[in-house]
């Protein structure tokens, strides 16, 4: 059996990184924090006065950006990163000081699905937000929540032009994470910070301040930028990422009467997908990859995470209902209906019907095979099952 390579990016990567090199410098200016935060206000015109400290923490993450070895496409995007964030905080803000109330509105018990990543959540995500009165946000409307009107169709546009792109410098993403403008996606993009900043970039400066950091004022921002998401109805909210799993405390105290769906599957298998996925998103953006030190990462961060999220779980039971990774690849829409019961909110026949029909179509349209092994990463299978042993994610039996 040949062994797995690991992703590669298309051949065009390269000839187009080299000839931006000349521009590097450029780049560099126009990629510092005071410079972002001008266009953003120059963009919207408007102000982001009084809101320090979301200034202060989109700083220090940019800090972290700047100071990687990205290469000059993958500083470009980290920088449309930043700048989106900026200004679409101030669109938000904007929305609800002149709209009371959709600043009031409730955001009513809302599910949100986590686990270790690689593990079905995105599968089941879709499928939870898959019937009627249930909402999963797509990945256009999660990028530019405050859209509207001709501008919403131009932000779906732009949506999957980056969508086109994405598959176009690394063709593997079609099977390692398909990606579709008017698709449900991660509410990473609502969360000021997430782990999927360091996918992009290795930031060990990053990693250490995200260890620290108080995630209530995230998740009060997912909530106020639900409240414009919704419009002025009252969607069931799905929503989705693996990087919930280590603020579920922070989630809780803002949602109080969410639910947490955790899926599980052997953490050595998932692992190894995660560190593959890893691999494949920071060659889009770096001059070199760490392959050991992907995979010393992702265990550390990955096995705090499920430590909390126990602690979380143990104070919370009530709050969480699991489903295991065969259980949902084996019967997809059979596990969804099953959770729907277990919430009280079973489904009509139609429903389920029309759940039957959404599990049998695969949006993966070149699906290809995804191969990974843990040993590329420096891992082995018994040090990462020991490390999630007796976790909220780790596998019974």
């Amino acid at each position: 059996m040949t062994e797995p390579t690991g992703p590669r990016l298309a051949p065009w990567v390269d000839p187009v990184n080299a000839v931006l090199g000349v521009a590097d410098p450029l780049i560099r200016a126009s990629s510092r924090f005071d410079a972002l935060r001008r266009g953003a206000r120059w963009s919207t015109g408007l102000r982001d006065d009084g809101d320090e400290e979301f200034l202060d923490g989109m700083r220090t993450l940019n800090e972290h950006i700047q100071a990687a070895d990205l290469t000059p496409m993958g500083r470009l995007a980290m920088r449309a990163e930043v700048s989106r964030r900026l200004a679409n905080r101030m669109r938000v803000r904007h929305t609800l000081r002149t709209r009371p109330g959709i600043a009031a509105a409730p955001v009513s018990r809302p599910i949100f699905v986590t686990g270790l990543p690689r593990t079905g959540t995105s599968l089941l995500h879709g499928l939870l937000g898959h019937r009627t009165g249930a909402r999963a946000p797509m990945f256009w409307e999660l990028l530019h929540p405050a859209a509207r009107g001709a501008e919403a169709a131009g932000r779906r546009a732009a949506a999957r032009m980056l969508a086109t792109l994405y598959y176009a410098m690394m063709p593997a993403m079609r099977t390692i994470h398909p990606l579709a403008a008017t698709e449900p996606e991660e509410c990473v993009f609502l969360l000021p910070h997430n782990g999927v900043h360091l996918t992009r970039v290795p930031m060990p400066g990053y990693r250490a301040w995200y260890a620290e950091h108080d995630f209530r004022p995230d998740y009060r921002f997912l909530r106020d930028q639900l409240r414009v998401l919704q419009r002025g109805a009252s969607p069931q909210w799905v929503l989705k990422t693996p990087c919930h799993l280590g603020n579920l405390d922070a989630l809780l105290d803002v949602f109080p009467d969410a639910v947490i769906v955790t899926t599980r599957r052997d953490p050595a298998v998932a692992l190894a997908s995660w560190c593959s996925f890893c691999e494949a998103t920071l060659r889009m953006h770096n001059r070199t990859v760490d392959l050991h030190g992907i995979g010393a990462l992702w265990l550390e961060f990955w096995s705090g995470a499920a430590a909390r999220a126990t602690r979380v779980r143990e104070r919370s039971p009530d709050r969480f209902v699991d489903v295991a990774y065969e259980d949902l690849v084996a019967d997809a829409a059979g596990s969804t209906a099953a959770i729907w019961e277990r919430l009280g909110d079973g489904l009509s026949a139609g429903e389920r019907a029309a759940l039957d029909a959404h599990a049998a179509r695969d949006r993966r349209r070149n699906p290809g095979s995804h191969r990974y092994t843990l040993d590329r990463y420096g891992l082995d299978a018994s040090t990462v099952r020991a490390a999630f042993d007796r976790t909220a994610v780790s596998v019974p039996g």
